[in-house]
């Protein structure tokens, strides 16, 4: 720990100092009782006390953890107070260590500062231990105490800003002082702003003055948090500290914040007129003096959206009075009315004509589309489609091409949008690369490629993605045909990229025409919603091939990592997800593909050394172990606090008061984050299903916040859907989307585990507990079994509370008697149906198993998650009667006869239902560790030789697909089919050896 005090350089309290550094707690106590023999009668150390109370509080033994509390009473009450610094600096230090925030500790400051009102640096020590804590109220508190001895001194005015700004934005909105706080700011900034001249040696000897860029984007942050926009305009037009000011220097931040202030104070004209000089000046046919001097910079898309938003905006009368009004006032809104609908007329007039100047720019053909899809219902559907194709023409052979024309082409209506494709297709027609039409005699041209890509993303996002009305969208149109024209496309780009590429093919990140076969895989996993499994097998075999030849794909391992976990392949998930090679940085974004119920679906380390992989995928750091993983991203988010923590420091030091509020706010996020929360629920079910030893303690991330932060990376798996359909990302995740409901259950459950484990040593805050009223209803983001486990874990909190009351009156004790009864009769008769259920799965293939054909029924995620589900329940059930049936030898609450009864025949069920997974799993093993199921999986892929194409067009066009390999096609399937089977195989021998009666 970190323990700055002064004069002990050379001193005998140095040998003290040293090791509560060093959290030697034990040999810091026998120095500190030696050092208390050698003070003279009635002499008083405080600085001795108070690092005695500190170390005794940091020991084990709850004796010597009460005899430091006493002694911390004793200073906080002191009279006189402890004045010390190096006291108070040593009860703060160990106050941040401990987690403590105690209000008497801000009194003891306030005593010392007013004791020792010259001592700065105590002053400073104060308010950093405040913000080194978070607690606002207490820094401005400190900051208006620091600024008050120091009138002069610049650190203290700010930091005292920057405090009540802070309490401002953190208090809720019923608390009566959040407005005062904030007004406090901007007084403050109001006085700092005024207080610039333009004499700039005259600046310098005033502290309360703002003085760099950074500081006019705080005070624009404080005068936005109150509303106070008319005066944050006004402060970017000033000479003083404007946009043209010498402290502005002609900054573009100052500039989008003057666009963003003028659309929140509702001066769309001014909005306007300032977006569309920016824009005249970035013309590329302007002859006239510039405006503003910002030249080709002006041609931002944040302007040109601002530009459209405002004309639009001018729409809505901004002129209409509430309640009655004189005649006159009537007449001069109607005047006034007039005049506005005149002007949004010439502003419809100014933004064809500026779109005119720039032509081909690309901001300026989005805005034209935003601006087209936003007109009037009888003219938006042809201008849209006209405004699309000409960016399509000019930049179809872009990859940014789909995802700028995606928001806008999706609202087209059927007709504007058939006749928008039908452009598309002649387009390319034209030129060769028509749909189910490729010219081989015209040279191979790497931009048309991706044209055609792009092409075949907006059939897709248009028509075969749609969710409404499917089926009558699959007889009008054949998209098996759509999925051949893919993979056509994409061998066409493989087989020209090889031959004209300059650098050897392996080397390569991503080459035109690999989206066509993304695409291509996106399609079958629609599809076979629709129709058969085996498409999947497909989707997965084109999948793996790509990861190998475009390693850059990410969003290529994401779709395939989420399908590895759906098929119950956990091992495959592992490996793939090793293959990213994610860095820490990335872990709370992308750690999620992989961890999403996989502690339900393989909750294992990889076990099987000589699995085979492709070559760019082997472990280049060790064993591609999920556990390890999990640790890793574990660690990386409990350290991540302290490098937020000096980096915010960083800022305030070097007086960054606008980097410092973001950085703040980062730092929330990533404490905040979803998947610190969803990764430990994933650790601590792997720990208590697998029994791993893994000899790490996360439980102080049982205190999760009331809204979490939802920092995970969506774009991991390709969004090319129609805006009304389903995202790709739901029908591959397992299961529903996980959201807050179902990450409180997870919490709540991981919490009663801990508490029946260990007594509740975790002392966490008793909102985490399952509470029985709260989530009665199954929640949509949570799966049956879960929902069932979350019920059962309600039961059996209740049963550790009623055990728990000791000393209850005969009538409680009465009612708590009947409330055990009813609790374990409820988890018997669950107990029950889950068995009977489990010992006929078979005879439910569609629901928990995948079936490919007639021929082969491999496990899904939704067999492991059942079976690993039902046994982590199981546990709990077992571990609560044993703690109830001890308790009830104690208390007496139930008969003992019947009780113990009762619970034998419980904890019978939960044996009972290992044999039963056991048969289940061991007699699947029995059939996936042969290799008598390959071949038939092989047809489902790519279909038979003899096969004609019109039986089977995807097995046919695939089969020919890898034909053109290095391998055959044949080669490639049962290489890719064999490690399935082992990935399947070694799920199965895990769950076979967790439920074997040995």
């Amino acid at each position: 720990m970190e323990l700055a005090l002064r004069g002990l350089k050379d001193h005998p309290d140095q040998q003290i100092h040293d090791a509560i550094v060093q959290e030697e707690w034990r040999h810091a106590l026998q120095m500190i009782e030696k050092r208390e023999k050698k003070l003279k009668k009635g002499q008083i150390n405080d600085w001795l006390t108070a690092c005695k109370a500190s170390v005794l509080l940091m020991l084990p033994e709850p004796a010597k953890r009460r005899q430091g509390r006493v002694l911390l009473d004793s200073l906080y009450s002191k009279t006189p107070p402890v004045v010390e610094f190096n006291a108070v600096e040593t009860l703060q230090s160990f106050a941040e260590l401990r987690h403590e925030s105690d209000p008497r500790m801000d009194t003891l400051w306030m005593q010392a500062a007013n004791a020792q009102p010259t001592d700065e640096q105590l002053h400073k020590r104060w308010f950093l231990s405040r913000f080194r804590m978070r607690d606002w109220q207490g820094a401005r508190k400190a900051g208006m105490n620091y600024t008050k001895h120091f009138p002069n001194k610049r650190d203290p005015f700010f930091w005292t800003i920057f405090a009540n700004f802070m309490a401002s934005r953190t208090l809720p909105d019923e608390n009566s002082e959040k407005q005062l706080y904030g007004t406090m700011a901007y007084r403050m900034c109001a006085k700092a702003a005024e207080a610039v001249v333009l004499d700039q040696d005259q600046e310098l000897r005033n502290g309360r003055v703002i003085r760099t860029l950074d500081d006019i984007i705080f005070l624009l942050d404080v005068y936005e948090s109150q509303r106070k926009y008319e005066e944050a305009i006004e402060l970017l037009e000033s000479d003083r500290t404007g946009i043209r000011s010498r402290i502005g220097r002609r900054s573009w931040k100052l500039v989008t914040s003057k666009i963003r202030l003028l659309g929140l104070a509702h001066r769309w004209l001014d909005q306007f007129k300032f977006c569309f000089e920016l824009l005249e000046d970035a013309s590329p046919v302007n002859n006239k003096p510039q405006v503003h001097g910002f030249g080709k910079l002006g041609n931002d898309g944040y302007v040109w959206t601002a530009l459209v938003n405002a004309a639009l905006s001018l729409k809505v009368s901004s002129w209409m009075i509430d309640g009655e009004t004189t005649d006159a006032e009537t007449s001069e809104i109607a005047v006034r009315e007039a005049i506005h609908q005149n002007f949004y007329k010439n502003t419809r007039l100014a933004v064809a004509s500026l779109l005119d100047d720039y032509k081909i720019d690309r901001n300026a053909m989005c805005a034209g589309m935003f601006w087209a899809s936003k007109l009037e219902r009888d003219v938006r559907g042809e201008n849209l489609a006209t405004k699309a194709f000409e960016y399509f023409e000019t930049y179809g052979h872009k990859t940014f091409c789909f995802n700028d024309l995606q928001p806008y082409v999706g609202a087209m209506q059927p007709p504007v949008m058939q006749c928008f494709l039908h452009k598309v297709r002649a387009w390319l027609m034209g030129r060769g690369y028509g749909f189910s039409h490729l010219n081989q005699d015209k040279p191979f041209d790497p931009k048309m490629l991706m044209a055609k890509t792009n092409a075949l993303k907006l059939e897709y996002c248009l028509i075969y993605s749609r969710d409404k009305k499917a089926d009558e969208v699959i007889k009008e149109t054949n998209i098996e045909t759509f999925i051949v024209e893919c993979i056509k496309y994409y061998d066409f780009a493989l087989e020209n990229s090889e031959n004209n590429a300059e650098k050897p093919r392996e080397f390569a990140e991503r080459f035109p025409g690999d989206d066509a076969g993304l695409l291509a895989a996106a399609a079958l996993l629609k599809f076979c919603r629709r129709a058969q499994n085996d498409q999947k097998l497909r989707a997965m075999i084109l999948l793996n091939e790509l990861i190998t030849r475009s390693p850059a794909m990410y969003e290529v391992f994401g779709t395939l990592i989420l399908l590895y976990v759906r098929i119950g392949a956990g091992s495959l998930a592992a490996r793939t997800y090793h293959g990213l090679s994610i860095k820490n940085i990335q872990l709370p974004t992308l750690s999620w593909l992989l961890w999403t119920r996989l502690s339900t679906v393989h909750p294992h380390r990889l076990q099987s050394k000589d699995f085979t992989l492709p070559h760019d995928l082997r472990a280049s750091r060790g064993e591609a172990d999920p556990v390890q993983h999990l640790m890793q991203a574990l660690d990386y988010h409990m350290h991540l606090r302290e490098t937020d923590q000096q980096e915010i420091l960083e800022f305030l030091e070097a007086k960054q008061y606008a980097s410092l509020h973001r950085a703040i706010a980062n730092s929330l996020q990533n404490r905040n984050g979803f998947v610190k929360y969803l990764l430990f629920t994933e650790w601590a079910r792997t720990e208590r299903v697998s029994g791993l030893q893994q000899r790490r303690d996360y439980r102080n991330l049982f205190d999760q916040p009331a809204d979490t932060y939802d920092n995970r990376d969506e774009s991991s798996v390709p969004h090319w859907e129609h805006p009304d359909s389903m995202p790709l990302l739901l029908e591959v995740i397992p299961g529903e989307w996980p959201t807050d409901e179902w990450l409180s259950h997870q919490m709540s459950i991981a919490h009663t585990f801990d508490h029946v484990t260990n007594g509740g040593g975790s002392k966490q805050k008793s909102n985490v507990y399952p509470n029985p009223t709260a989530y009665s209803e199954p929640e949509k983001s949570m799966t049956r079994e879960e929902h069932s486990q979350y019920q059962t874990a309600v039961e059996c909190q209740s049963l550790l509370n009623l055990f728990e009351s000791k000393g209850a009156e005969e009538a409680a004790r009465t009612a708590a008697s009947w409330s055990v009864s009813a609790s374990l009769e409820s988890i018997e008769k669950r107990q029950q149906a889950v068995n009977d259920e489990l010992a006929t799965i078979r005879k439910r293939e569609n629901q928990y198993f995948w079936v490919i054909s007639d021929e082969v029924i491999a496990p899904s995620w939704l067999f492991f998650h059942v079976s690993y589900t039902n046994l982590d329940t199981a546990i709990l059930i077992k571990k609560t009667l044993d703690t109830v049936e001890t308790a009830n030898r104690k208390y007496r609450i139930l008969d003992l006869q019947s009780a113990s009864e009762q619970i034998t025949r419980i904890q019978k069920l939960c044996d009972k239902l290992h044999g039963i997974i056991h048969d289940v799993a061991a007699k699947l093993y029995e059939e996936f560790s042969s290799d008598r199921h390959h071949k038939a999986m092989v047809h489902s892929i790519i279909g038979r030789p003899s096969d004609p194409c019109e039986k089977d067009p995807i097995a046919y066009w695939l089969r020919d697909h890898f034909d053109r390999g290095t391998d055959n096609a044949d080669k490639v399937a049962k290489a890719y089919v064999k490690r399935l089977s082992q990935a399947w195989c070694e799920a199965l021998r895990n769950l076979c050896k967790l439920t074997s009666p040995s």
